[in-house]
């Protein structure tokens, strides 16, 4: 579909107005407004969840799951893990072996281990908290399929997508019809 007109009619004020058990309004001069709310206003909502971390029936931290109902910068519905402990604050590695596991970088061979996923040549196991380490994750951070894998996955459309279907010629041409 392409522009057909472009006429500028300067700033003007907004409303998100609201009635009441009503889901739409109709004002005297024929405006219809419909009840938004916070929701569809906010330009990014956010809930977070948490969960307690325990070492034996010790609070050692907590880990938090940041869900995004909405965003304009990240993809909606995206769950993003942070693990805090109160000795270490935030863990540098949060979220990276369930992203990773989802990518198909790292497998699961067993209950409890974690493997690297490799070209069909056993490699080491490693339990959950040995996977906090640079030496694990270097290899698999380095890996240019696992970084455009977290881009396709919480990554939303950028500027290139408009780039490719409206060009400044087509604007150019709009205006220039006024």
């Amino acid at each position: 579909m392409k522009i057909a007109n472009i006429t500028r009619i300067g700033k003007h004020k907004v409303y998100d107005l609201s009635v009441d058990e009503v889901e739409h309004y109709v004002l005297e001069n024929g405006v219809v407004t419909h009840n938004t709310g916070i929701y569809y206003s906010a330009d990014n909502i956010f809930i977070i969840g948490r969960q307690q971390e325990k070492t034996g029936t010790d609070l050692v931290g907590y880990n938090f799951i940041i869900n995004v109902e909405k965003s304009r910068f990240v993809r909606e519905k995206s769950k993003i893990p942070i693990e805090v402990t109160f000795e270490g604050g935030i863990s540098k590695w949060s979220g990276l072996l369930d992203m990773a596991i989802e990518a198909g970088h790292i497998v699961k061979p067993s209950n409890g281990w974690y493997q690297i996923a490799s070209d069909g040549t056993d490699s080491k196991k490693y339990r959950r908290k040995e996977t906090d380490t640079k030496e694990f994750w270097i290899p698999i951070l380095s890996d240019k399929s696992f970084n455009e894998w977290i881009e396709r996955r919480y990554i939303i459309s950028s500027e290139s997508i408009m780039n490719e279907e409206v060009t400044s010629e087509d604007v150019s041409a709009a205006y220039s019809d006024e």
